[in-house]
């Protein structure tokens, strides 16, 4: 398991390339933010382990939509 990155979000979003971009591909890339909560996922996984990833806000609003409901818990980071 990769450890949780408090100095960046983990997310993966689009590089922001189209079909109709010249060059390049589409691919995904990290997101930059700083994050504000660690998300774990509820329920163990194929593996029998639970994942847990830092999320900026923004990021965190897209999870939201994309999973289940309950999908994961979510612990807030403040940072002093």
């Amino acid at each position: 398991m990769i450890p949780i990155d408090k100095e960046r979000c983990q997310a993966e979003i689009p590089n922001g390339q189209t079909v109709m971009t010249l060059g390049g591909g589409h691919t995904m890339v990290r997101c930059k933010n700083l994050p504000s909560v660690i998300a774990t996922e509820t329920e163990a996984g194929a593996d029998g382990l639970k994942g847990s990833m830092t999320m900026c806000g923004e990021c965190l609003e897209v999870a939201k939509k994309q999973l289940p409901t309950g999908f994961f818990d979510l612990v807030e980071l403040t940072f002093v």
